[in-house]
């Protein structure tokens, strides 16, 4: 057992790091089962029964009552632990809606006196959309990307368990590696998303075209000025600032182009970056975090115990 499995307990950063690798998959699977619930023709009478259905049977499935999802984390994850519950309910004959789910997490929330989820489902399809410029390949069965979705949160929430307990609890090296290696891709992720956050708030200034369209402007007045200089005959005069004229609208045309350009694409390297994150996280999440049955019963026996004062 290395000093740092030993001895050494999470900074606030890593603990971070690892939740906001939890809140990408707990907002993914819940954008994995909106697409399934918009699927539904507009008032098709099972929709809710049947969003149910889809979400208890991968929930049983992949054993997801093992992974210890916090419904005091993200407001995605809050919301995603009323939609379970909704959907696993003996008594609940209706079914499950997102808005109902996004309802629930509210006023537990309001009961519980903490604060209260304020995301709602509109808001996780702009951030997806936003973070990756509508290029990250998804599974075109919305049912297999709620069971990859569903996948990665268990073992991101397995593996922020171990960071989370830091030396409260003995786990295996490979598996205090693995979730090392989640905390490192947590926190690029955390860098890329305040990197996209500015330049969002960054809009592309004006003034460079403008100061082109007035060097241009100034150019074309100078030229037509000294061609009036010549006398020359009126034919003449035209014939010469014709060209003239036709360049300036050119580069004036070119100019608002490569500004609507920068504006286009000013989000580009930002969710660049975004996706490829992601991509490096799927693949790390796609294998079963190295858990022994050592760490199994090291977690278990970490979540069953009593809180005490260092708790």
């Amino acid at each position: 057992m290395s000093p740092r499995a030993e001895l050494r307990e999470p900074s606030r950063d890593e603990l971070v790091a690892a939740q906001q690798v939890v809140d990408l998959f707990a907002a993914e699977a819940l954008l994995a089962l909106d697409r399934y619930e918009q699927a539904f023709p507009a008032g098709a009478p099972d929709k809710e029964r049947r969003t149910a259905d889809r979400l208890a049977y991968w929930w049983r499935k992949l054993d997801l009552d093992d992974a210890r999802l916090d419904p005091d984390g993200t407001d995605a994850e809050q919301i995603l632990v009323a939609a379970a519950d909704l959907a696993l309910d003996p008594e609940n004959q209706w079914g499950l809606s997102l808005e109902e789910a996004s309802a629930q997490a509210v006023n537990r929330a309001a009961m519980d006196g903490r604060t209260m989820p304020t995301t709602a489902i509109a808001d996780l399809r702009k951030d997806f959309a936003d973070a990756y410029g509508g290029r990250v390949e998804l599974p075109a069965r919305d049912d297999e990307w709620l069971a990859q979705s569903l996948t990665r949160l268990a073992r991101a929430s397995v593996l922020r368990d171990v960071i989370a307990e830091g030396a409260k609890v003995r786990v295996s090296e490979p598996l205090r590696a693995a979730a090392d290696d989640l905390v490192r891709q947590g926190q690029r992720l955390m860098d890329d998303r305040l990197d996209l956050a500015r330049r969002q708030e960054t809009p592309i200034s004006r003034r460079p075209m403008f100061a082109r369209q007035a060097r241009n402007f100034s150019m074309l007045f100078a030229y037509s000025a000294s061609v009036e200089l010549t006398g020359a005959p009126l034919w003449a005069d035209v014939l010469m600032k014709t060209p003239a004229v036709a360049l300036y609208l050119k580069e004036s045309r070119d100019n608002w182009r490569d500004h609507d350009h920068a504006v286009a694409t000013r989000l580009d390297p930002a969710q660049a970056q975004l996706r490829s994150v992601r991509t490096d996280l799927t693949n790390t999440l796609d294998t079963p975090p190295p858990v022994t049955g050592r760490d199994a019963r090291a977690l278990r026996n970490s979540h069953n115990r009593p809180p005490g004062p260092s708790r």
